[in-house]
């Protein structure tokens, strides 16, 4: 998996996740002519941490800015490192691909409330 791959939220997932713990990253700017820190640029690190993790999905993402007393402007992010489960799961008796959320299969019409 790349750090790329890692998908960063705002918010919570609707699909099952198991999470790994908060991370934290921290970007920021190195004397007053270099650039500003971005959105982007703290991301980066939060998908640094969370693969290092083992995690595909960074949760519940929040940013806060300010200056520190070693750098002019600092950006802060704080978020859940998960590993996101599938929507989807296998069938008990066939075996074929359904969603979790299926009370019946759809490929051999088993009752999985039962199942």
């Amino acid at each position: 998996m790349k750090v790329t791959d890692i998908a960063i939220y705002s918010d919570s997932l609707d699909t099952p996740y198991r999470s790994l713990g908060e991370i934290t990253a921290k970007v920021s700017k190195g004397s007053l002519l270099s650039k500003s820190p971005t959105i982007e640029d703290v991301n980066f690190k939060l998908q640094e941490e969370a693969l290092r993790l083992g995690a595909n999905a960074v949760l519940n993402v929040t940013y806060d800015r300010g200056m520190s007393l070693m750098s002019y402007e600092v950006l802060k992010a704080k978020g859940l490192a998960v590993v996101a489960e599938s929507d989807e799961m296998q069938c008990p008796l066939c075996a074929e691909t359904i969603k979790r959320q299926a009370k019946k299969c759809k490929h051999c019409g088993a009752d999985l409330v039962t199942a």
